[in-house]
């Protein structure tokens, strides 16, 4: 279904003292940064400090561990905050089975984000972020996808993509752009309005269409 609304993805799942944790050490950095309606998007602002340590006609690559401007951890603690709430709870009144599956991963992740433990084995976290003037304003739910001899997942939040690739298949290619683990925390600024813009004419082709969301398209 397709409809305006004001609803949150939103429930009870962790004590105060967890659900303070998640904020402080990733989601109160992170969330001032990201774009906004009228243009503003400090995170690509930031990277502008620096110039790109590789670039190509579509992409460019940004070593932000010299940055000071880019906590990466905070960065990292959101993306794996954002990735683990999905993989131990469904987020869907109608639902029980999580978002998405990390396996014996995601007890790993969890004291990651404790900091009992460090950043897991066979993981590879990748951090894309838009180009200011193509950044998209909304959100896309973590999902799994189509890979096959490991398992990756990403989500989108307004005007960054995160990906997680997770198992002992990964590719050294993989494993070399990890934002965590890269000495030189690696960002890729890469367009990927084109790539939603597809999955949205898809899912809006099948989609019930609310009498609102209808008027607005015509």
């Amino acid at each position: 279904m397709i409809m305006h609304s004001s609803r949150q993805t939103k429930d009870f799942l962790l004590c105060k003292e967890c659900d303070n944790l998640l904020s402080k050490n990733g989601e109160n950095w992170v969330i001032p940064k990201l774009a906004r309606q009228n243009g503003q998007f400090l995170l690509a602002d930031h990277l502008q400090n620096f110039p790109p340590d590789a670039e190509q006609e579509n992409f460019k690559i940004y070593g932000v561990g010299k940055n000071s401007y880019i906590d990466v951890s905070k960065l990292s603690h959101f993306a794996m905050g954002v990735f683990w709430k999905a993989s131990v709870h469904s987020w869907a009144g109608d639902r029980k089975m999580p978002m998405i599956e990390l396996g014996p991963y995601g007890d790993r992740v969890r004291h990651f984000l404790l900091g009992t433990g460090r950043f897991p084995a066979h993981m590879s976290l990748h951090v894309m972020v838009a180009p200011k003037d193509h950044a998209l304003v909304t959100i896309c739910q973590p999902y799994r996808g189509r890979a096959k001899a490991y398992r990756n997942f990403a989500f989108y939040v307004p005007g960054i993509q995160f990906v997680l690739y997770v198992g002992r298949q990964i590719t050294d290619a993989i494993k070399q752009l990890c934002f965590y683990r890269n000495p030189s925390h690696p960002i890729v600024v890469y367009d990927t309005s084109e790539r939603f813009f597809n999955i949205m004419r898809e899912m809006a082709r099948t989609a019930h269409k609310s009498k609102r969301i209808i008027r607005s398209f015509r």
